[in-house]
């Protein structure tokens, strides 16, 4: 880390760790410690994710903001001992720092134990002033019992990290900013592909890192086709990542000339692009539905029992969630194969086709995209 020897800043140390989704639920939070401390440096402290990994680094989001000075990035894979050597040297080398702030913003919620090891970290190795993180310990033992009691939103959970008491409504109108040339770079490529500027986008997001999370395909297939049956000039456009390009080419293939596979094509911020010029979002609970949240865009969320209730919902209002619970809710899979993912296939289509009309309506151009002749 080599930091400018006239920048005589105080500094900010701001620790989050993740992947796409949990770096966009923490934008509220890392906007209010910006907010915070205008006057101090602040630096990320993050994973390296290799590219071969598939994984969105949170540093590919936070880099276009302008809120950060420096990124500092460490090995998150690494065996016990040379783990344990990485972790001594990097305490030094941000020991370096003087820090006056730490904010610990990770996205799991942590034992006892844990807790206790991340402050002695910060403040004892790191030497950090002060030292910000979650205060409530879990039982990692009795994870099943407490799910009932830990249904506060992630977004929130890590503000008041920041901000004890935040002010909900002012937070109503935050947004993700998207540089003007990333909008340039989406209206270019749907240009490209055919898609005039009248038709209306209704997008999805078939896809999850976690086979878990997926509704099955043919169910996504099916809300298209009726969709587009419906509306005579909407355009169905397929978001994600290079991994889920052939499963949106499928969907696309079924669905036909009013459809565009963009999975793969776009970087996070061209995708927000995208999701922002759409009329509603269709998806798992996975990285863009967080996104189209985060852009304003009414999102219907398919969400597994998995988890938490309420935790991963997506930020802001006018969203429609569905989750059907089961007896083995909160098992905290990532692969469901005994149970074949019951509490997904019991979410049929007519409740997330019902859910899209009502979010179109909402919208207030139903009538104007089902009159129009949508070539495309």
């Amino acid at each position: 880390m080599s930091r400018d020897h006239r920048d005589r800043r105080p500094s900010v140390l701001v620790f989050r760790i993740g992947q796409l989704g949990d770096t966009l639920v923490a934008l509220p939070a890392i906007s209010a410690i910006r907010r915070r401390h205008p006057e101090h440096r602040l630096v990320l402290l993050t994973p390296h994710y290799p590219a071969s990994s598939g994984r969105v680094s949170p540093w590919s989001v936070l880099s276009e903001t302008g809120w950060f000075d420096e990124a500092l990035f460490y090995e998150q894979h690494l065996r016990f001992f040379p783990k344990a050597l990485r972790a001594m040297s990097l305490a030094m080398q941000l020991r370096k720092e003087h820090f006056d702030h730490v904010y610990n913003l990770v996205p799991d919620q942590r034992t006892a134990k844990q807790l206790l090891r991340d402050q002695l970290f910060c403040k004892i190795m790191v030497g950090a002033k002060h030292y910000h993180a979650e205060s409530r310990a879990i039982d990692a033992g009795h994870a099943l019992e407490i799910f009932p009691f830990y249904v506060e939103q992630e977004w929130l959970r890590l503000l008041r990290i920041v901000q004890p008491h935040p002010d909900i409504d002012e937070l109503s109108g935050f947004r993700l900013s998207i540089p003007e040339y990333e909008y340039k770079n989406a209206q270019s490529l749907l240009s490209d592909l055919g898609v005039a500027a009248t038709q209306t986008l209704i997008g999805f997001g078939p896809g999850s890192m976690m086979p878990a999370k997926e509704w099955p395909e043919d169910r996504f297939r099916n809300v298209g086709a009726a969709l587009l049956a419906q509306y005579k000039n909407i355009v169905l456009v397929t978001v994600g990542g290079a991994e889920e390009r052939a499963l949106c080419e499928r969907l696309c293939a079924a669905w036909g000339p009013r459809s565009r596979n963009l999975a793969g094509h776009l970087s996070v911020y061209g995708s927000a692009a995208v999701l922002s010029r759409c009329a509603v979002y269709v998806g798992n609970d996975a990285g863009p539905m967080h996104l189209g949240a985060m852009v304003g865009t009414r999102c219907v969320a398919i969400f597994s029992a998995r988890d938490v209730p309420g935790r991963w919902e997506p930020f802001g209002g006018g969203h429609i969630v569905l989750r059907e619970n089961t007896e083995c809710a909160g098992c905290m899979l990532e692969v469901c194969e005994h149970e074949e993912k019951k509490c997904l296939t019991r979410i049929p289509v007519d409740s997330v086709l019902t859910a899209v009309v009502q979010c179109i309506r909402s919208h207030g151009d139903e009538t104007e995209i089902s009159a129009r002749d949508g070539s495309g």
